[in-house]
């Protein structure tokens, strides 16, 4: 698959999320049954890790101050955070996650 990156496999996502590094950037995977979303790993807020926090609908809740952010979208959904987060495209493949590399 040109322009994806295999980063781990699908039973290793936990209910806290996962981080992976692709292309020199962490990132948090995020599981919702066998949907897999690929979130910024910094909460927009403070800059704090978003991974221990939990998923609620369609929303990642930060651990810390618990701001939303869109799993989809990375849109922040309420405060403290106002910004967005970075998101990346997922496909899922037998199993493993592969993660949209950066453009050069």
């Amino acid at each position: 698959m040109e322009g994806f990156e295999a980063v781990a496999a699908l039973d290793d996502i936990g209910p806290e999320g996962l981080r992976v590094i692709v292309d020199g950037e962490e990132v948090l995977l995020v599981r919702r049954g066998e949907e897999v979303f690929a979130l910024g790993y910094l909460c927009s807020h403070q800059d704090m890790e978003l991974e221990g926090g939990h998923l609620e609908g369609d929303a990642w809740v930060c651990p810390h101050h618990g701001a939303r952010f869109h799993v989809a979208t990375g849109e922040a959904i309420s405060m403290p955070a106002i910004e967005a987060i970075a998101t990346r495209e997922v496909r899922i493949v037998e199993g493993k996650v592969f993660l949209k590399e950066s453009q050069p």
